[in-house]
């Protein structure tokens, strides 16, 4: 089921790689994983075996990588609320933890469909036929050549190159070949650019799929706020008509002024007007969410009812330390990628400054009879080393160095930038999920005391103690508590949606496929664990 593509099968153990936790990313040597039936069907075995010690054993000049070594912090500057674990294994499927089904189906749903994902998937793809580019400049290129000429010169001159006759017919066709001796590692170089380049775009990717995940989750939560919102100002609507229905009734027998009928209604108007924008906020995250989803607007009628309550995330939120956060943050990682790949066009830019050894030859036949074209006795070949060497252009090949010296120095301030951010946006989702919480909890408290005040009210009203007025206006106030402790509600679901995504997502080993997200098989994380001996 998995490709036999040697980049592929590194892609995929990288991913493995990420999941046990190691630092030091997979590299794949472009000639040993490369396989070799191209070189036995072009050249003889030694040939072959003279090529692989220049390609192999050849130095390549220019800077190896190594990752920044950047302070880390051991542990996050604000105070987790209760309910914040610190946890190994990250979020996990956060998603599922709401306990909704119809965000589950979302997600799935946009993991598949969603556009701006099938566009870095078309990223991926393009980023994975550049390293073929680049890894075609290690094999032989082989081409072929036919023409046929007729010429007359008149001066007694052939125009035809080893011909004497000065006129006649000339007939050819054979094999051109060429072949770039990689000695100082500029093809080698290029292709490790290249496929830091490719491992930069399925972080690309994998970033992506964590901010649409979110987005969908935010904007479900949104819709599920927007809708009860609408419900209870129906309510309130409802209350507020039939109190003004009954100071109406006071003031025709006399006993309310018009000032408490004109407040009464003032009030019903204000809380009428709410209700058209919200009902349009609804529809707008609908249609949001459908697009999201990679459908068009109106098509999650039959998914999402009108009648579901909002998210609730779970009691105990995971999160983890960090080095943890930060190495498994995608805009992190395609930081470190680009910083490497910046690193390594400097190695394939200073072999510019030494001798380009190459191997080139003809085979074919050539003949003045069309009809002996392809007779034996007139084959001919040639084949032989040649080298060139830009000798008075160094202060060009200098300049060149240092614009990619300074890419990499640029490369290396955005990755800083990135760890950063990563910090900042972890911490602030800390912050912000502590104090919606809190919110939260305060809110619930207030709500759940209006409520036992409503109740005691209309244990009095029975009795005959408490007019129907007094009950009306309780049930607005409690009406006015149960909208705030629901915005609060939704802030708070929104709030862990967010420290989901700053805390890097779902953890799980996956790779990208045109299907959406593919889950690495568990054989394969055994096996990119980190030998015993080894720092993970």
């Amino acid at each position: 089921m998995w490709s036999s593509c040697p980049l592929e099968r590194a892609v995929i153990v990288l991913e493995a790689n990420r999941f046990v936790g190691a630092d030091v990313p997979v590299q794949v040597d472009p000639v040993l994983d490369s396989p070799p039936m191209i070189f036995r069907r072009i050249l003889p075995t030694c040939v072959f075996g003279v090529s692989a010690v220049l390609c192999i054993d050849g130095c390549m000049v220019g800077p190896d990588y190594e990752r920044p070594d950047l302070v880390k912090p051991d542990a996050w500057h604000a105070d987790l609320v209760e309910g914040i674990e610190v946890s190994e294994e990250g979020p996990g499927q956060w998603w599922a933890s709401f306990n909704d089904p119809v965000l589950v189906e979302l997600i799935e749903r946009t993991d598949r469909n969603n556009l701006d994902l099938r566009t870095m998937f078309a990223r991926i793809d393009a980023a994975r036929a550049n390293y073929g580019i680049a890894a075609s400049d290690l094999f032989p290129q082989v081409g072929a050549e036919g023409k046929a000429e007729w010429y007359r010169a008149d001066g007694g001159t052939s125009p035809v190159d080893g011909v004497f006759d000065p006129s006649g017919e000339l007939y050819r066709v054979g094999l051109d070949l060429g072949w770039e001796l990689d000695i100082w590692g500029r093809v080698r170089r290029t292709m490790q650019a290249s496929e830091q380049d490719l491992l930069a775009a399925i972080e690309n990717w994998r970033d992506m799929l964590i901010t649409v995940r979110a987005e969908v989750a935010s904007t479900y939560i949104n819709y599920r706020i927007y809708r009860a919102r609408v419900e209870l100002i129906k309510l309130a609507i409802e209350a507020a008509r039939i109190s003004l229905e009954l100071y109406e009734q006071e003031y025709a027998v006399g006993t309310s002024a018009l000032s408490d009928v004109l407040q009464m209604r003032s009030q019903l108007r204000t809380i009428e007007a709410d209700l058209p924008p919200t009902q349009a906020a609804a529809t707008q995250s609908l249609n949001q969410l459908s697009v999201l989803v990679g459908e068009a607007p109106g098509y999650l009628t039959d998914l999402i009812n009108d009648d579901g309550t909002i998210p609730v995330p779970a009691a105990e939120l995971a999160v983890g330390v960090p080095a943890d956060v930060i190495r498994q943050r995608p805009d992190v990682r395609s930081a470190e990628r680009s910083l490497a790949s910046a690193v390594a066009e400097i190695g394939a830019t200073e072999a510019l400054l030494f001798p380009q050894f190459s191997l080139t030859g003809v085979v074919g036949f050539s003949t003045s009879t069309a009809s002996e074209l392809f007779v034996w006795s007139n084959r001919n070949w040639s084949i032989g080393p040649s080298f060139s060497w830009s000798i008075l252009n160094w202060n060009q090949i200098g300049s060149q160095i240092e614009f990619q010296q300074a890419l990499a120095q640029e490369a290396l301030v955005s990755y800083e930038s990135a760890v950063l951010s990563a910090y900042e946006d972890m911490e602030n989702a800390l912050v912000g999920y502590a104090s919606t919480e809190l919110a939260r909890r305060d809110t619930e408290a207030a709500r759940d005391d209006s409520l036992d005040a409503l109740i005691l009210a209309e244990g009095a009203y029975e009795a005959g103690t408490v007019d129907l007025e007094s009950i009306i206006q309780l049930e607005l106030q409690f009406l006015d508590s149960e909208y705030t402790f629901l915005t609060y509600q939704g802030q708070a679901a929104l709030a862990a949606v967010s420290l989901y995504k700053a805390a890097g997502g779902d953890w799980s080993p996956i790779v990208p496929s045109a299907d959406g997200p593919i889950a690495v098989p568990a054989s394969l994380n055994a096996a990119a664990s980190p030998s015993e001996g080894e720092s993970p």
